[in-house]
This record gives C-alpha cells, structure tokens and sequence, in this order.
C-alpha cells in the first residue's frame, strides 16, 4: 500500500495536493482589491479625466462669462459706479459665505453626495430675469419701429448698462470662488471629480486622494 501510495502522488494525485490552492480565495487578503478605498474613491473611477474635475467645470464657466463680458461690454459701454459696486457686494457675499462654501466641500468628502435643492428659488429668480431680459431684447429688435426704437435706446441703453456693469462686477467673487476651491484641494490633499447626477439638484461625486 505505501508504494501505490507513492505511484499516486508522483503522478500528482493527491487529496491534499490543491487543498492551498483552494483556500486561497477565502484568505481575507483576496478581499482587499473589492474595497473601496478610503478616500472615498468608488462609482466609475476609471476614467477620471481633466474635464470631470469639480475646479475644472468651475474655471470653463468663469473663463466663458469673463470672454462674454469681454465681448458684449465694449459695445454697450462700462458704467463705472456699477462696476465697482457689483465688484464690492458681491466679494463681501463671497468672504461671509466662506466658512459654508468650505463646509459643503467637506460635506461631499465625507458623504461624496450634495444636495443643492436649496437654490432653486434663487435659480427661479434668475431664470426669471434672464427671460424678462431677452423678451425686452426681442421686443426691442422686432416689433418697435425705427422711431420708438431709436427713442427707447436712449432710456433703456444706460440701464442695461449699469446692469451689466454691475455684474461683470461680481466675476471677482466668481474667480475668487475657483480659486476657493483650489485651496482647499491642497490643504486636504484631494481631488472631487464629478460622478453621477441624481436629477437637478442632486450630484455624487469622487474623491481621489492627492499626495
């Protein structure tokens, strides 16, 4: 018996002989590749690209409004006054808003979801702004004659002035903004990238860890 015993395990067969093999996959080390890290980095991580960046997405929409405002103000005109105090309300907003401004990106290191629901009424307001703008804009080019049109240029030219001045005025904060968020990716050592988005108001987002 001892000699068939050794014929059968020179010929590999052994009851024992893959019993390490198949206690590999229970070994808990095995389970490590399936966590996700602690930077809270899980959701579609692969592609992780330039574009996906939170203080990307910031910097395209301040570079696109300061190249309109670039365009547009020269034709219209600058309104000093209004210039400056757009440029004043709107960093003092920004320097009091601060502390909550560092709190959400905190919030969305540790939860990695945001819920911007709140501004709706604020985002209603300027959509409501933005459509009484571009109807007096139509109603001014199309229906109103030569005469009627030439005459309310004169009104209507200083206020769409000073209204644009005005908030050309508040692109500091918005620039003050990016580089907010710039600060505090290097004081935590992370990168929030875009993930999914959740209706509207509702994003996730990924966290990478920096070095």
């Amino acid at each position: 018996m001892a000699f068939i015993e050794s014929i059968r395990k020179m010929m590999g067969w052994c009851p024992n002989a893959r019993a390490h093999e198949t206690r590999h996959p229970l070994h808990s080390k095995y389970f490590v590749a399936d966590i996700p890290t602690r930077g809270g980095d899980t959701g579609n991580s692969e592609n992780l690209s330039w574009f996906r960046k939170l203080s990307s997405r910031i910097l395209l929409v301040d570079s696109f409004l300061t190249l309109i405002y670039f365009l547009v103000m020269p034709q219209l005109g600058v309104n000093i006054a209004a210039l400056l105090a757009g440029f004043f309300i709107f960093v003092i907003i920004f320097i009091f808003d601060w502390k909550k401004q560092m709190h959400r990106y905190d919030t969305i290191a540790q939860k990695l979801i945001l819920d911007n629901s709140g501004m709706k009424k604020l985002f209603r307001i300027m959509n409501l702004i933005f459509y009484v703008m571009l109807f007096c804009w139509i109603f001014y080019w199309i229906i109103l004659g030569d005469v009627e049109r030439d005459f309310l240029m004169k009104e209507i030219l200083p206020f769409f002035e000073g209204i644009l001045s005005f908030f050309a005025g508040g692109l500091a904060s918005m620039w003050l903004g990016y580089l907010q968020i710039l600060y505090w990716e290097k004081k935590n050592h992370k990168t929030i990238y875009f993930d999914k988005r959740y209706g509207k108001w509702k994003n996730s987002y990924i966290i990478r860890e920096g070095r």
